[in-house]
């Protein structure tokens, strides 16, 4: 069912992100008179075909990587005369940039939509509370201390450590400081601590943030007792009921659940021992272990079972914000997000990011179904941010994106002359081979994390 819900996540991702950025180019065309040829989510050999009665034709491609809206354009053929006033290439410059900004508009646009139901229906988030400070590194010799919770960077309120390691992603390759304020659990006084991060590394390919800043979030400790099994589990076919409290795991004792999970995923489709204690008695159980797939993959095993734990709530943040309010931080969100994407695609030009820390379809394809099997709300978000991430990239001025149409159309006004076709043809080769070159980094990185 997880797998099922995966492919189910895919599919909508795909549809949602690229079909809402097409049909505003689509849309924007037809609403100023541009005759529209052909509307295809994906690229490459066509799974459905279908046309409408104005001979538009809607296709759907096999590789589900993008998709196109191809319009009437003396560029791409000849065109009757009865219908040159209705060709792209005779518009004038400011309906062509209306239906190129269509695209990144609507993402944007759909992201917004997306943040204000999140923070309409509302959301809980655990506290950015320290748990460990590694000693000797970078949060140690700044004086962070465990129990501190962080509630800003550079300044900025940082709810929970999601937000706190955005702030701290943006730093990557500036070997600069960031300011970290934390509150201590016995007082309301707060302090700020300076970061220094001159030598900080982070794991392109595998990054965590927080760890190689020698900083342990804080989790409570969860008795070792089950407190829910799944249906038809292979938990549940073993014999392990509610209330069982685990102790090893193939005869080596189990401190906490992340240990279990741990030894869990280690060990898909295999037969192992599972010890516990019911009513004062111990037993040992053999479990036969089913398994769940990683980037549609790789698979991890999987026991069908948990605690049923509630954190203490001076461990939690509660969210929610009437109509007029989530507005507000949908539009920050928006804001903040976008400000984000252009950050660190500036900093992979440059260089101060490495190129390992692409992620490509696989990545993409995982993260849609994994935020679709954690809830709704998750998955509204994993949409939100990927509509922006879209929205972001398609503004670049390379040609092949639609910033790129934007970037030779705006040069054409500027010089007052078309700009030649050869050396249009040339201009789109070398976008479509820097789009390839990223593309295949971005691939070789999602199956190099496979391994």
């Amino acid at each position: 069912m997880q797998f099922i819900i995966s492919i189910i996540g895919i599919f909508i991702t795909i549809f949602f992100v690229i079909g809402t950025h097409e049909a505003a180019h689509f849309m924007m065309a037809r609403a100023l008179g541009v005759k529209v040829l052909r509307f295809s989510i994906g690229f490459g050999k066509t799974l459905l075909r279908k046309f409408d009665n104005s001979g538009t034709e809607y296709i759907i491609a096999l590789i589900p990587l993008g998709g196109y809206v191809q319009m009437l354009d003396e560029h791409e053929g000849d065109v009757p005369e009865s219908e040159l006033h209705r060709a792209y290439n005779r518009q004038p410059y400011y309906k062509k940039i209306l239906i190129v900004l269509a695209g990144p508009a609507m993402n944007i646009f759909c992201a917004f939509i997306l943040y204000w139901i999140i923070f309409m229906i509302g959301f809980t988030s655990m506290k950015a509370i320290v748990g460990e400070v590694i000693p000797h590194s970078i949060a140690a010799q700044s004086g962070l201390q465990a129990h501190q919770e962080i509630i800003a960077a550079d300044g900025k309120e940082a709810r929970g450590w999601q937000g706190f390691m955005l702030r701290l992603i943006t730093h990557m390759g500036d070997q600069d400081h960031i300011s970290v304020t934390v509150k201590s659990p016995s007082s309301t006084t707060q302090t700020t601590h300076q970061l220094d991060l001159e030598n900080w590394k982070l794991d392109a390919l595998m990054p965590d943030p927080l760890t190689s800043i020698g900083l342990k979030p804080f989790f409570p400790n969860i008795p070792l007792v089950v407190g829910k099994l799944a249906n038809d589990s292979p938990a549940s076919k073993a014999g392990i009921l509610k209330n069982d409290t685990l102790v090893a795991f193939n005869n080596q004792p189990i401190k906490d659940w992340d240990m279990l999970i741990t030894k869990i995923v280690d060990h898909p489709d295999q037969k192992i021992i599972l010890t516990l204690l019911r009513a004062g008695k111990q037993i040992s159980l053999p479990v036969e272990l089913s398994h769940q797939r990683q980037y549609l993959f790789v698979k991890s095993g999987y026991l069908g079972l948990g605690p049923d734990y509630t954190p203490p709530e001076n461990l939690l943040n509660h969210i929610q914000y009437d109509p007029l309010q989530a507005m507000y931080y949908a539009a920050k969100q928006i804001y903040e997000f976008t400000y984000f994407n252009f950050l660190l695609i500036g900093k992979l030009i440059i260089g101060k990011m490495s190129l390992q820390s692409l992620g490509g379809p696989i990545a993409i394809f995982d993260s849609a179904g994994t935020a679709l099997n954690i809830g709704l709300l998750s998955f509204l978000s994993f949409l939100a941010f990927l509509s922006i991430s879209i929205g972001v990239i398609n503004l670049l001025p390379i040609p092949g994106l639609d910033g790129g149409h934007l970037f030779l159309q705006t040069i054409e006004v500027i010089i007052g002359r078309k700009i030649p076709d050869r050396i249009l043809i040339i201009l789109f080769r070398i976008g479509f081979s820097i789009l390839f070159f990223v593309l295949t980094i971005a691939v070789i990185n999602d199956f190099l994390r496979l391994t």
